[in-house]
């Protein structure tokens, strides 16, 4: 299935990209690709946490690489109904929280000096 190689693919980016400085998304990130591989649908990811968890730690190290990587798999999770209902909670407020980053970020580089 395409969307879960995707997924994969993403996976290991994240986990290559985190190598050094976020040990523990590069380790979720590999624990996660194992569990993918377990799976077969999106309705199966949809009740594993594993997988959405990593994507959402990675929005939260407020790394752009990371968050980049985290945003767009959250968006494909959420467009493949690979995520439970009862996690939309949690990635309501892990997206407010990156966009509140991001405008105080655009702020603060516009302040004339």
């Amino acid at each position: 299935m395409v969307f879960m190689a995707a997924l994969e693919s993403d996976l290991r980016a994240l986990s290559v990209e985190a190598r050094r400085r976020y040990p523990a998304v590069k380790d979720g990130a590999e624990h996660a690709i194992l569990k993918l591989r377990s799976l077969s649908s999106p309705s199966e990811i949809a009740h594993n946490e594993d997988i959405l968890r990593i994507f959402l730690m990675a929005c939260e190290v407020k790394n752009v690489k990371l968050s980049v990587i985290g945003l767009s798999c959250l968006q494909k999770l959420i467009s493949h109904d690979a995520v439970a209902p009862s996690a939309l909670k949690e990635i309501l407020a892990t997206l407010k929280d990156v966009c509140s980053n991001v405008y105080m970020l655009s702020i603060i580089l516009f302040l004339p000096l």
